[in-house]
């Protein structure tokens, strides 16, 4: 299990078709994600690398780029495992 290709995997399959996007790009605005396919990805992220996300950390911060997503469950799973 890759974390970076894991969540781009994910990503890609839920963007429209063309849309093309790299690990920096904003989600939003680029159209890769929009609020539907934000619940996804969360419960994608979730069930994919056992972890919880709560209501709290479901700030744009956390999920705007491929690099913003990879970076906090990477954190997540640290905290976990400590």
């Amino acid at each position: 299990m890759n974390l970076h290709t894991d969540v781009t995997s994910f990503l890609k399959k839920q963007a429209p078709k063309g849309v093309a996007f790299s690990d920096q790009d904003n989600l939003l605005t680029k159209g890769v994600i929009d609020s539907l396919k934000m619940l996804d990805l969360i419960s994608f992220l979730q069930e994919q690398f056992g972890i919880a996300i709560d209501e709290d950390e479901m700030m744009p911060d956390n999920f705007e780029s491929v690099q913003a997503i990879v970076a906090f469950v990477a954190e997540k799973r640290t905290r976990v495992n400590a």
